[in-house]
């Protein structure tokens, strides 16, 4: 059994020695047995003994002052957190707007644009005596080169995104001539190398999120956004190249094309892939301007800038 206690006239238990089981813990026990301080409580007594209030803690003007103050002060700072509606800010929101509604209309044009093209297709295969007719099979065939119409075939898909942090940090074989700090995100140089490399490997037809690449096409940079034909893309930037799956991957990771694709991810941490698929569509590109080169007709000579002047006989 355990050692028996004994009460003493305080109430506290004690053992059968004498000793408190919490004597060790002194300075504990008097916090707890007299939270108030003694000067405080001497203080109190007096005061109650002049016919003083025992306590003028919150019967003071200041101390009502100081809360109304301490108040106002929290709800400033909570209203200073919150986002400032600014005339900047105000600015700002309507031109995302008017960026979004604008480019609605400009994916509705498109579209607009894409069955109209269609629909002269049609027209120029009739005019041609049908789509048998060699006309038409050349017009088809150029059709396809130039980037008028969709195709619909094997190949692969490569595939770029801005890496999950950046440091600004260079390493050995930097593929880019300056290092920056943003290096982690993708730029249209990145683009321009990595579509030149699949063309190279013999690709058939590119697209770039969408958007066919031509003779004509440019993939450039305003600002932070890389355009396409002027056209706006998003991350990750997925890139389309139509042809022969296995020739394809493996002559795109042997040129430069591939190469640098394995530097940025290797050296940058951009996120990159190589996919290839058994069916795959790009688009017919968006805008095609149609030029014809023409002789013009022979004029005949000035008679009286070319007839060479004759002599006079002595």
């Amino acid at each position: 059994m355990g050692p028996s206690t004994s009460h003493r006239s305080s109430g506290q238990p004690t053992t059968a020695s004498g000793r408190r089981p919490d004597a060790s813990m002194s300075l504990l026990t008097a916090l707890m047995e007299h939270p108030e301080d003694p000067g405080y409580a001497a203080a109190a007594q007096r005061r109650s003994a002049a016919g003083l209030p025992p306590s003028t803690g919150t019967r003071t003007p200041v101390v009502l002052v100081t809360a109304l103050a301490v108040g106002a002060l929290l709800a400033v700072g909570a209203l200073s957190l919150r986002a400032p509606t600014t005339a900047a800010t105000k600015a700002k929101a309507d031109l995302v707007r008017q960026i979004e509604s604008r480019r609605k209309v400009a994916d509705d044009r498109t579209k607009e644009i894409r069955a109209l093209q269609e629909q002269v297709n049609t027209l120029q295969a009739a005019a041609l005596g049908g789509p048998q007719t060699r006309l038409a099979q050349e017009l088809q065939s150029l059709s396809v080169v130039a980037g008028a119409q969709p195709l619909t075939g094997p190949g692969v898909t490569v595939t770029l995104d801005d890496a999950p942090s950046t440091d600004g940090g260079s390493a050995d074989g930097n593929p880019r001539t300056q290092a920056k700090p943003a290096d982690g995100k993708v730029i249209a140089k990145d683009l321009q190398i990595v579509t030149n490399g699949l063309w190279e490997a013999g690709a058939e037809a590119v697209s770039v999120n969408g958007q066919r690449l031509t003779s004509r096409s440019a993939i450039r940079f305003a600002g932070e956004a890389i355009l396409v034909s002027y056209r706006p893309l998003t991350r990750p930037y997925v890139i389309t190249a139509l042809g022969d799956p296995d020739s394809l991957a493996v002559d795109f990771a042997e040129n430069d094309g591939g190469s640098y694709l394995r530097a940025l991810h290797d050296n940058y941490g951009i996120r990159t892939g190589v996919d290839t698929a058994a069916r795959l569509t790009v688009p017919a590109a968006n805008s095609l301007t149609v030029r014809n080169a023409e002789v013009p007709p022979a004029t005949p000579p000035n008679p009286t800038t070319s007839a060479h002047p004759t002599e006079t006989p002595q």
